[in-house]
């Protein structure tokens, strides 16, 4: 049998921790998945690597953490060797994202870069949609982050996250207090929304997966467009209809509701120039390893996503 890093990683972070909760907490992930998981691996070798209650190594274990920790070493210097024959060890990126990631998935894919490869250097602005890709297809741009944006000529793309979209409301609103709320009870209600002309894709998604339900709502276009005034436009009336994520990093003022209706997943893709180099490459391999410790490819996910 074939014992990956991964789990080599997991032991030793336990026998380091002196327990589970405190090795999970170290490794960013739950109790449960982690002890199952270390089980399993019990279980295919055939022998306790654990003491339960108080967790500490058996005499197994303890051969197999003073193993693993020669195998992590060398695997460490194999990858080194192997970032400084493609130099990835420098390089700059240049990173445009959009403005709904810009509260949550760019923030913690520029701290990944940065423990990960300090020497690469990222040129990061926000900007709408459209802006984004008209420099990328200008060659201004190597790296897009965004949702429903269309694919400049020489990028390819990959979808990092699929989730569900939530009602976003002012705190002052007949609905407010609700945990979830179907589409009908918001008839007659104003959706604000940004001008479709910052992002056609993305404008067009959100009133598309709306009318999936059947329902229409009158549009105002926000003339003070983006997120972080939202509780300026949304006190008493109108709604917004925003990716789950968002919800969750709004300003003070602002509440945000399940849907109860089934409506289309709502995704977030990375795209890269395809002659971009090892520091492109070097960031989306980064981009794809946060988003499985994160659980981001766990949820909803739809398209043909390009997988390299």
């Amino acid at each position: 049998m074939s014992v990956d890093l991964r789990l080599m990683r997991y032991v030793i972070t336990v026998a380091d921790a002196g327990g589970f909760e405190a090795a999970a907490e170290r490794l960013h992930m739950t109790q449960p998945p982690l002890s199952r998981q270390i089980r399993e691996l019990e279980r295919e070798l055939g022998v306790r690597l654990f003491h339960r209650r108080p967790t500490r190594l058996t005499e197994a274990g303890q051969v197999f953490v003073d193993g693993a920790r020669g195998v992590l070493a060398d695997a460490e210097r194999v990858v080194e060797a192997t970032r400084q024959a493609a130099d990835l060890h420098r390089g700059v990126v240049r990173v445009g994202y959009t403005v709904t990631t810009a509260f949550e998935e760019m923030p913690k894919l520029f701290t990944a870069m940065r423990a990960r490869h300090p020497g690469i250097h990222l040129h990061a602005r926000e900007g709408w949609d459209v802006e984004l890709t008209d420099e990328a297809s200008a060659g201004d741009l190597d790296v897009l982050l965004g949702r429903h944006l269309p694919t400049p000529a020489g990028f390819r793309f990959e979808t990092l996250r699929g989730e569900d979209f939530v009602v976003v409301v002012g705190t002052d609103h007949r609905l407010a207090g609700r945990e979830s709320v179907s589409l009908r009870e918001l008839r007659g209600e104003t959706l604000r929304f940004f001008p479709r002309r910052y992002a056609p894709r993305y404008h067009d998604a959100v009133l598309a997966a709306l009318s999936s339900t059947g329902e229409t709502f009158e549009v105002w276009e926000n003339p003070l467009p983006g997120l972080r005034n939202l509780n300026v436009n949304l006190r008493t009336d109108g709604f917004m209809l925003l990716p789950r994520s968002l919800g969750r990093q709004l300003p003070g003022g602002i509440a945000y509701l399940t849907v109860t209706d089934v409506l289309p997943s709502i995704e977030l893709r990375l795209f890269w120039r395809t002659d971009g180099g090892p520091a492109v490459t070097a960031f989306c391999q980064t981009a794809r390893r946060l988003a499985r410790r994160e659980g981001w490819r766990e949820g909803r996910q739809t398209g043909d996503a390009f997988r390299s």
